[in-house]
């Protein structure tokens, strides 16, 4: 009776130390402890299937394998690091066998093994065995242990899995909502919490602001050193504009090399808000254009930044960012001042911009331009040569001025096809010129080539193949540049201009004195004509200054061999003091307008 009762009491004591505690290690180590007292063991181990990162698992498999998880020493003595290892490969070669429980005697020594189920081995060392009756009554506990740990890994790894979970769902949506290279805000995230800001300051009645803010040179880098550099100068940007603002303030980047700003809680004063942002501004400006410095060198950047006030949900997240990065195009347009604030005029000048560029692109599809020429003389009045001026017959508004679409092509691109087509079709008039009896004097067309066009690869075989595509004398061609070549590629331009000098066609410099006049660059380019700007014409037996300038550009046209011809010439007593100050070739309305093709060929006779 006294043995059936202290086999219940270990029963009793040994399924309480099981209890229902979740945490897995807790557990065991309360269990081995009193198992080590209730059943007088020396030592008392648990083994378990374990995974690659050593997280308990059910089974044995390729991926797991049986390792000590924990001992508790009921003597002082404990285990050394040999005999835990010979214990491992015994516990090990157990767990491969069929059989629930087994008892070896080693070294005076009793091991009692008990399984787990496939989770895991029991073990208890005692220096006697242990009664038949006691070995009789374990499996009922051993029973109870099998199924609270497989309980307690069950909700440990149901655990892990919500906790795994959740930090994929976070990355997933740090990911979507956050730039990989630089961790601002993309442009999704940046339109969900101006939204917010929207409303938070409708509410609130303060006033918020957008930034747009734009680099410039920045392409050159990724071009000159590689986008890995690039990526560096842009993460350092990134660091610099969160250091320029507060921890307040929303930052994204928005595309490419586009950052968006958001500025909200500034006072509901209007002048208030603006000191604010204007001081905001000129950080920005300043922190963004300082020098970086990489191991690969130092580069510089310029910015320019457009901005947009709110101060209730009259308009959406997405109107204005729109309007801030209207505005940032137009200060980088107009390159004087680093900030402009969004207007209205500003949005109806983009769309008139949009629409001209549509219309610009069916007109070349609907071959609705053409050339007229403007006819040039000497002071004899013999006809000398003409200049092909594009002219655009809208089918609805008729003729357009080229000073509202010729920039808006230079934009947009569409110069380089208007240029092949006035290069073309110049070519073809000259054709029909030339199957004309043409006066002695009539020596050539000039057509006018853009800085864009006279950089591309292809431009000067273009000339050339279209010249002899037509089978006219390279002569009877004239290019006329402007002065902005000299702050583009230079190199190129000038190697393309010999090339084709050295072909045969002549160039000649347009409008000069209206740009960037350099004498040093001047001397190198193969041009043998300037053209005087109107604006030095015009009233300039009237006005004295003019006249000096026209007098020292004929000057430096004869010490650089170059012939001179002054264009908008309007009157007679122009005609004469240009012939005083030694300038004998004109283009102007006192000779004639501008003529159609057909108009120029009657003209001639």
């Amino acid at each position: 009776m006294n043995t059936a009762m202290h086999i219940m009491s270990i029963q009793h004591q040994l399924v309480l130390a099981i209890g229902e505690e979740t945490d897995l290690k807790k557990m065991l180590h309360t269990f081995l402890h009193l198992a080590g007292q209730c059943l007088n063991a020396t030592n008392s181990h648990i083994f378990i299937m374990q995974n690659k990162q050593g997280i308990p698992a059910y089974q044995l498999n390729k991926e797991t394998k049986i390792k000590h998880f924990l001992s508790f020493p009921s003597r002082k003595e404990g285990i050394n690091s040999n005999q835990s290892s010979e214990l491992a490969k015994l516990v090990s070669t157990f767990s491969e066998h069929e059989a629930r429980s087994k008892i070896l005697h080693l070294n005076s020594t009793f091991y009692y093994f008990f399984k787990l189920n496939e989770f895991g081995v029991f073990v208890i060392e005692r220096k006697d065995a242990l009664s038949k009756e006691i070995q009789s009554a374990l499996p009922q506990v051993i029973n109870k242990l099998t199924n609270s740990c497989i309980a307690s890994i069950n909700y440990h790894t149901m655990v892990f899995e919500i906790k795994m979970r959740k930090e994929v769902e976070e990355k997933i949506r740090y990911q979507a909502s956050h730039d990989d290279l630089t961790g601002l805000y993309n442009r999704m995230e940046v339109q969900r919490c101006l939204t917010a800001a929207i409303k938070a300051t409708t509410t609130e009645k303060k006033t918020g602001y957008v930034l747009s803010i734009d680099l410039m040179n920045f392409k050159s880098i990724n071009d000159a050193v590689g986008y890995h550099v690039g990526d560096k100068v842009l993460r350092q940007v990134a660091e610099r504009i969160k250091k320029s603002t507060n921890k307040e303030t929303t930052i994204a980047i928005f595309n490419g090399h586009e950052f968006i700003l958001i500025i909200d809680q500034l006072p509901a004063n209007k002048m208030k808000a603006q000191l604010i942002i204007g001081d905001i501004i000129a950080e920005i400006v300043h922190t963004i254009e300082r020098p970086f410095e990489l191991s690969e060198g130092h580069f510089s950047l310029s910015c320019y930044i457009g901005y947009e006030r709110f101060t209730d949900d009259s308009k959406t997240a997405q109107d204005i960012i729109k309007n801030a990065s209207i505005a940032m195009y137009e200060a980088f347009k107009k390159a004087k001042d680093k900030a402009l604030a969004y207007k209205l005029v500003m949005s109806e000048q983009l769309n008139q911009h949009i629409r001209y560029t549509k219309e610009i692109k069916q007109a070349l599809i609907n071959n609705d331009f053409e050339l007229h020429y403007q006819p040039q003389f000497d002071h004899l009045y013999n006809m000398i040569g003409a200049e092909a001026l594009l002219r655009w017959n809208h089918p609805t508004r008729g003729y357009e001025s080229p000073a509202v679409y010729i920039p808006i092509a230079e934009e947009s691109d569409l110069i380089i096809e208007i240029g092949n087509y006035v290069l073309e079709q110049a070519c073809r008039d000259i054709k029909r010129l030339r199957q004309t009896e043409l006066p002695t004097s009539f020596q050539q067309v000039s057509i006018n080539i853009s800085a864009k066009q006279l950089v591309k690869r292809d431009f000067v075989t273009n000339v050339i193949s279209t010249v002899s595509k037509y089978q006219i004398p390279p002569s009877s061609l004239k290019i006329e540049i402007t002065e902005s070549i000299m702050i583009g590629n230079l190199e190129q331009s000038i190697t393309g201009l010999n090339t084709l000098l050295k072909f045969g066609v002549a160039c000649a410099i347009d409008d000069f004195g209206t740009g960037y006049s350099s004498l040093a660059y001047l001397k190198r380019l193969p041009a043998n004509l300037l053209k005087i700007d109107r604006s030095f014409v015009t009233d300039i037996h009237l006005d004295q200054s003019n006249k000096a300038i026209i007098s020292m550009i004929i000057q430096l046209a004869k010490s650089l061999s170059m012939e001179v011809i002054a264009e908008g010439v309007e009157t007679e007593k122009e005609v004469n003091c240009l012939i005083e100050l030694g300038c004998y070739k004109f283009q102007g309305y006192y000779f004639s307008r501008p003529i159609t093709f057909d108009k120029l060929l009657e003209y001639k006779h």
